[in-house]
């Protein structure tokens, strides 16, 4: 079998760096859910990038978020990226009734 190179997708710096970064809404570790969407993934923080449509067609924060083992799309990927537009915090009674763990 031949070796197969990852693909990585393209980098580009932007031309202008900016002096200063948006505000951070939410923290690492946090739970947090797609709340656009009906039955959107949940997860938790696991990263933060900053991008200036070099990827990505929108400028500004994105968090990763480790997919829980029981959110709809976790059998198709373990992570994935939001908008801070497209998420919102769990508070623990809805992260327990999402994990099941709900009586």
């Amino acid at each position: 079998m031949p070796d197969i190179l990852p693909q990585i997708p393209p980098v580009a710096l932007p031309e202008v760096i900016p002096s200063s970064f948006p505000h951070q809404k939410f923290n690492l570790g946090e739970w947090v859910r797609w709340f656009q969407v009906p039955n959107g993934d949940f997860g938790r923080i696991i990263g933060v990038i900053y991008t200036q449509q070099a990827s990505c067609i929108a400028t500004g924060l994105h968090y990763l978020v480790l997919l829980d083992e029981r959110s709809p799309s976790r059998d198709t990927c373990a992570c994935d990226f939001a908008f801070e537009e497209d998420i919102e915090i769990l508070d623990k009674l809805s992260l327990e009734r999402l994990q099941g763990n709900h009586v």
